[in-house]
């Protein structure tokens, strides 16, 4: 009985050996060729600043201020509009992105600013979510250099229960900057 336990415990073994090896030999030849691929640039610039990322905050401050009587040119102040240009290049991008813009204006500080409009300018045509402003770039565009332009445009309110945060906003010496946060993905065609 004891021969028998053995030899069936070498025929299993012999089994198993076999069945192991047929098994690695079947993973080994399907895992064994080199796989190589090419990744896309992605490199987006909006007003000359490379966002290479997938979202990002930035902050614009090449303004231009209109309405301004009695205030000192290239100053914002109460009762004060103002607009500015931003750029979106994708020159050296590979791949077609979705493009996603919001003025961040929700900090103590910036609480008597609103904006006036976004829009786009040049044919950059938008469209509006929940405050975010987008649209997709394709990639026959990108291809062509397009460049999408938007004017943001904003007012200072001139509202007199404001006067002490006003104050504190304009004696700052330092040139007003709006938080822009754009957010990029990668449009599938």
């Amino acid at each position: 009985m004891k021969k028998i336990i053995i030899i069936a415990c070498f025929i299993l073994l012999l089994i198993t050996t076999y069945e192991v090896a047929r098994v690695f030999g079947v993973f080994q030849t399907i895992y064994n060729d080199d796989a190589s691929f090419n990744i896309a640039k992605w490199h987006i610039y909006v007003n000359n600043e490379d966002i290479n990322g997938t979202s990002s905050t930035f902050y614009v401050g090449n303004i231009t201020y209109t309405n301004n009587e009695g205030v000192s040119v290239d100053r914002f102040a109460p009762g004060v509009t103002g607009e500015f240009i931003l750029e979106i290049d994708p020159t050296d991008t590979e791949v077609a992105f979705e493009y996603g813009l919001s003025v961040d204006l929700s900090g103590s500080a910036y609480s008597q600013i609103h904006i006036d409009s976004i829009t786009g300018i040049d044919n950059t045509n938008l469209t509006i979510s929940n405050d975010v402003y987008s649209r997709v770039f394709t990639l026959d565009e990108i291809k062509a250099h397009k460049v999408d332009r938007i004017k943001i445009a904003f007012t200072w309110d001139n509202d007199e229960s404001n006067n002490s945060t006003d104050s504190i906003l304009g004696s700052t010496g330092e040139d007003f900057e709006i938080p822009i946060n754009m957010t990029f993905f990668q449009y599938i065609e």
